[in-house]
């Protein structure tokens, strides 16, 4: 349940926010819309084992730093070539010239991602919407 207060605070549970677009799978929840964040991107997606969280890429264009955070489960994250195995409660921060890839391996995984590019206003990336 979302809880808001006059203060500008707000609280909710990841499962319960919904997708940036109406056309997109359940599984990817638009946490900056969701609370109204503009300073900088985040993000959850939650699927089962086998299932690739986040597409091989890296952000050299946007020059974007990541920080990635398992909520729940565990994912496999190739990040420039190595694979590591990243339990609940890791976190991986990825500069913007690494390329990275992530993949649940238990069910159900919640990876949070966060990002932003140093020195620069949070751009909302066309794929958001």
């Amino acid at each position: 349940m979302t809880a808001t207060a006059k203060g500008g605070w707000a609280i909710a549970q990841v499962d319960e926010i919904k997708p940036a677009q109406p056309d997109w799978p359940a599984t990817w929840k638009s946490v900056r819309k969701h609370f109204g964040i503009e300073a900088f991107g985040v993000n959850a997606v939650t699927k089962d084992a086998g299932n690739v969280l986040g597409d091989e890429h890296d952000e050299r264009d946007s020059g974007q730093q990541e920080l990635y955070f398992v909520h729940r489960g565990a994912v496999r994250v190739t990040i420039a070539g190595e694979e590591v195995e990243v339990g609940e409660g890791g976190m991986i921060a990825v500069g913007p010239e690494t390329t990275r890839k992530i993949e649940s391996t238990a069910s159900p995984t919640t990876l949070i991602a966060m990002g932003g590019t140093p020195g620069q206003p949070y751009q909302v990336g066309e794929w958001e919407g």
